[in-house]
């Protein structure tokens, strides 16, 4: 037998490791039930069949796709009369609707977003936001949770809010209907397998969003979601080496010189899928919080409680009514006392109390006993009553013999 060497263990080891699945990696067999990674999913699934059928698509614009190099963001038209009135392209003319939402309602508030992960290096930047009790809203790609779904559970965990970024990283308005809700609904479903939160915020890769594509994310209850003119950090060209970190930190430290003026938060464009964005992620929350700017998450800047479609409703203790008002009590009026001698000489002044009338009672006298009620219930005469009918009897037998004389 050979011997074994410190070589062939070393390259035994490079095996296993090569062949087993990254830390936190979806499972092979789980893998299987979504699209696959970085690609536009298949429209025939029966997942489809059921998403087609929940939009209303006579309320969706007609408006034609833009034209792309897949997956890059699609190109504006040399001659901007071909674009569609009532499109409101992002891309081509920086159209924002109504309900898109790009910046924060209240000043200094710092709508904080990282796109493109989770990644490798986004423990890093979660260990940073930790340190600066600061949260985050992840615009999470689809096809990055099937590499590292134990991430997205850290970024619950740690108060940070998730949005998607749609599954494969399109131009949006390149795709037809039915692959715009490919792109929105296995994103949402694959984070909802993970965390069991069905997102509410969205944001189009590059921003390319225009009606058509609105009305669709709409329906199924989404907010878009952009940034705040000229708060894109650019760390997105670091990777392409198109730009320096220097020029990074120039471009923001001129972002942070405007604050005075804004009635606003600003909403930032950051993103964490390479080790340079991360880096200059560090840098960026220092220098914004050296000036003044809340970090916090989409949800928190727009006063958001309900930061995904499935959060509980808060119950609302009806209001109270309001106490009514006590009203001082007055003093009961003070009188002066009168001296004693004073009071002396007018009770000798005043004359003497009339004497108090006689009560009714007081005058009626006791009546006579005129009879008693006998066992039988029959009256008895009294004495009195016996003599006075005597005396009459006699009168009246003289009156008659005198008549008769």
């Amino acid at each position: 037998m050979r011997p074994i060497t410190w070589t062939t263990i070393a390259a035994a080891l490079a095996v296993i490791c090569l062949s087993s699945p990254v830390v936190g990696e979806m499972p092979k067999n789980q893998q299987k039930k979504y699209p696959p990674k970085d690609e536009i999913p298949n429209l025939k699934s029966p997942q489809m069949k059921k998403w087609m059928a929940e939009i209303d698509w006579s309320k969706v614009p007609k408006i034609p796709m833009s034209k792309a190099n897949r997956p890059e963001c699609p190109e504006c038209p040399e001659d901007k009369k071909k674009i569609p009135k009532d499109s409101c392209w992002w891309t081509c003319g920086g159209c924002v609707a109504k309900d898109d939402v790009e910046k924060c309602p209240k000043a200094k508030s710092w709508g904080l977003t990282y796109d493109d992960g989770p990644s490798e290096d986004t423990p890093r930047l979660l260990k940073k936001l930790k340190a600066s009790n600061a949260t985050a809203t992840f615009f999470i790609v689809g096809s990055r949770v099937l590499e590292y779904p134990e991430l997205l559970k850290q970024q619950v965990r740690e108060g940070h809010h998730l949005a998607i970024h749609t599954w494969s990283h399109q131009g949006m308005t390149s795709l037809s209907n039915e692959e715009v809700v490919a792109e929105l609904k296995w994103a949402e479903q694959i984070i909802f397998d993970v965390t069991g939160l069905k997102t509410k915020y969205w944001r189009p890769p590059y921003g390319d969003v225009d009606n058509r594509v609105r009305e669709i994310a709409r329906q199924f209850g989404y907010k878009t979601v952009i940034w705040t003119k000229e708060w894109d950090s650019n760390d997105w060209q670091l990777p392409e080496k198109t730009i320096t970190t220097k020029q990074v930190y120039r471009n923001f430290k001129w972002a942070l010189s405007t604050l005075p003026k804004l009635k606003y938060g600003p909403i930032t464009l950051e993103h964490d899928l390479f080790e340079s964005d991360v880096n200059v992620a560090h840098a960026l929350l220092d220098m914004g919080i050296a000036k003044g700017l809340d970090p916090m998450d989409i949800a928190r800047c727009l006063s958001d409680d309900r930061p995904y479609q499935n959060s509980p409703v808060k119950k609302v203790d009806p209001p109270k009514k309001p106490a009514l008002p006590q009203l001082p009590q007055s003093p009961p009026p003070q009188v002066a006392a009168k001296p004693v001698a004073a009071v002396e000489e007018e009770e000798a002044k005043a004359p003497p109390a009339a004497a108090p009338p006689k009560k009714v009672e007081d005058e009626v006298k006791p009546a006579a006993d005129n009879g008693e009620i006998d066992a039988q219930g029959t009256k008895k005469l009294g004495a009195g009553i016996r003599v006075q009918w005597g005396a009459s009897a006699v009168a009246v037998v003289v009156a008659t013999a005198a008549f008769l004389l």
